[in-house]
């Protein structure tokens, strides 16, 4: 991502709505699909500015890798206790294994998709396990794409066959941001018949006016409750967690 971006994160990744309703819907996730145990090494791949190791300290004990140095400093000034080493997908990742691995919004980023799931894949202890999320769908599409330098998004059928052709097995699987999802889709309906509005879309993240922001993350966080029971039909995003086979 651009440093704009990151600056970006930092400051509003504690209370966005956005970012508050993502971490409810993860954080059930991993409730409901981890294996118990207190000792897990956490390993976040591409971790930015370390918005996620609150919600991962919860977990284990965390560290992080990302590639860029400007978000690499920001997360360590945020989090001076943990490690962010540098590296970067697929062939640049620390030496070592982990009980857990988080790619939260990384995948679509990259080039060489298959071989950063199959080097994941290696870092992983027997009986580890691999949680990913990404944008779901092609036809949502945007500029926030293209500012974001994504290289696709995907079908839950995709992420699944990805991760079990790089010898990975799908143990959960689901779309989220469901509520949303109408008045995405109908906003790139919009763009799409009026280009001006897509040019117009901001290239950055911007701060939500109270009380909006707040109803707005309990709307998205408020499906962390529907996961505990079932898996969603449709989202603009996915999360799927694996195992080594």
């Amino acid at each position: 991502m651009d440093a704009a971006l990151y600056e970006a994160h930092e400051r509003l990744e504690d209370t966005h709505w956005w970012f508050e309703g993502r971490r409810r819907v993860i954080h059930q996730v991993l409730k409901g699909q981890l294996a118990p145990r207190g000792d897990r090494r956490v390993l976040d791949v591409g971790c930015g500015t370390g918005g996620m190791f609150r919600l991962l300290k919860d977990f284990g004990s965390v560290e992080g890798v990302e590639s860029s140095p400007d978000a690499r400093a920001r997360a360590q000034r945020r989090f001076p206790s943990e490690r962010v080493s540098n590296g970067a997908l697929p062939g640049d990742l620390p030496e070592g294994q982990w009980e857990l691995i988080t790619l939260f919004d990384v995948l679509e980023h990259v080039d060489e998709a298959s071989a950063s799931l199959e080097a994941l894949r290696a870092r992983l202890t027997p009986g580890g396990q691999l949680v990913v999320t990404v944008p779901a769908f092609q036809f949502l599409w945007s500029r926030h794409d293209e500012v974001n330098h994504h290289q696709r998004r995907y079908t839950e059928g995709q992420l699944v066959a990805d991760l079990e052709a790089a010898g990975l097995r799908v143990t959960y699987s689901s779309y989220y941001n469901t509520f949303l999802f109408p008045a995405v889709l109908a906003a790139r309906a919009a763009q799409r018949l009026v280009p001006a509005l897509a040019r117009n879309e901001s290239a950055d993240l911007e701060p939500t006016r109270e009380p909006l922001n707040r109803a707005l993350g309990l709307l998205f966080g408020a499906e962390a409750l529907l996961l505990r029971r079932v898996r969603l039909p449709v989202g603009v995003s996915l999360i799927a967690v694996a195992q080594p086979r």
